[in-house]
């Protein structure tokens, strides 16, 4: 997977970001930003689980990203680390005003959503672009429960995660946005890049 497209499914807007290519940086990189699309935090916690993988676990685990100088590993054409900043600042609001609801997100309703739209100064599609990273997340974490208990080998990579999933976060927002008659081919893209998702990332 590449940078490109992985910095894509973050829901960040950039041009031509490129890594920082020293070996130690990027395994660390790796390892800790593995942790908001898995729910598992950087050092080992007793109580992990995808059954105790809240909204707020998962808002706690996108600051930590942030903390952990994540944004410094990219380099950014036309998109200043600011604007990404801002949207990690904004997805994370959003995860806390719908964990204030209902801390699973097992019960969220349309009307929810709206209201997180309107508190986060955001637009429904950003909304469920935010969810549908945890809602990823929450099942990525699920099967890699089983496949420990089973005894079987873990992902230990973004890339890897991805493949045992057969999706990335970005193709639960489309499906969700799309159930909820929601994306239309002049809507924002749910992928966050700004452009209408006729002009971004709909299919051909």
């Amino acid at each position: 997977m590449s940078l490109a497209r992985y910095a894509k499914t973050l829901g960040v807007r950039y041009s031509h970001a490129r890594f920082i290519s020293s070996t130690p940086y990027r395994l660390g990189w790796v390892d800790k930003i593995k942790g908001v699309f898995t729910g598992k935090p950087s050092s080992p916690s007793p109580d992990s689980s995808s059954s105790s993988f809240s909204l707020n676990d998962f808002a706690d685990q996108m600051d930590k990203a942030k903390t952990f100088g994540m944004l410094k590993k990219f380099e950014v054409g036309r998109c200043s680390e600011a604007t990404i900043s801002e949207s990690f600042r904004k997805q994370s609001s959003i995860l806390r005003y719908l964990g204030s609801i209902d801390p699973g997100g097992e019960n969220l309703k349309t009307s929810h959503k709206q209201d997180a739209a309107t508190h986060c100064n955001c637009t429904i599609s950003e909304v469920e672009n935010t969810l549908s990273k945890y809602t990823w997340a929450k099942e990525a974490q699920k099967k890699m429960d089983k496949l420990k208990e089973e005894g079987k080998p873990v992902p230990k990579t973004f890339t890897e995660v991805q493949k045992m999933m057969g999706s990335t976060p970005l193709d639960v927002a489309r499906s969700n946005l799309k159930s909820s008659g929601k994306l239309g081919r002049n809507a924002p893209c749910p992928c966050g890049s700004g452009k209408r998702y006729k002009r971004c990332c709909a299919p051909a």
